[in-house]
């Protein structure tokens, strides 16, 4: 199995890693924005707050399926970093907004580069 992991290029590991690191940015946010909110018993924001991690939930999902090269892991980070970059362009509220964008987009080709395709449609 290990030697099965060893064939996977760095390029692909690389691109999984940063899903799920993005995917776990959210996550991590919602937990504590809500653990903050219960301590400061202000309960406004609570819902908006478990929505940011619901959005975290299938950014891992499908990284982690990119990153074992699982083809619906690829069309699903594909689709899903297509449309964070939409959404961040679209939207362009603060700074972290477009840096979020712009490097959604990047990863965005990075995952239509010919090397990475054939790793998820070989034919």
């Amino acid at each position: 199995m290990s030697k099965e992991k060893d064939q996977i290029p760095l390029h692909i590991k690389i691109l999984g890693w940063y899903g799920i690191v993005f995917g776990l940015m959210y996550l991590i946010y919602s937990v504590v924005s809500v653990i903050l909110a219960i301590l400061d018993r202000s309960y406004a924001d609570i819902g908006n707050n478990i929505v940011i991690g619901l959005y975290g939930i299938p950014i891992m999902v499908c990284s982690i399926g990119f990153k074992n090269i699982q083809r619906w892991g690829w069309i699903g980070y594909a689709v899903i970093l297509l449309i964070v970059a939409a959404w961040s362009f679209i939207s362009m509220v603060d700074a972290y907004s477009v840096t979020v964008g712009i490097i959604s987009t990047v990863v965005l080709l990075q995952l239509f580069i010919p090397s990475v395709r054939k790793q998820y449609f070989p034919a």
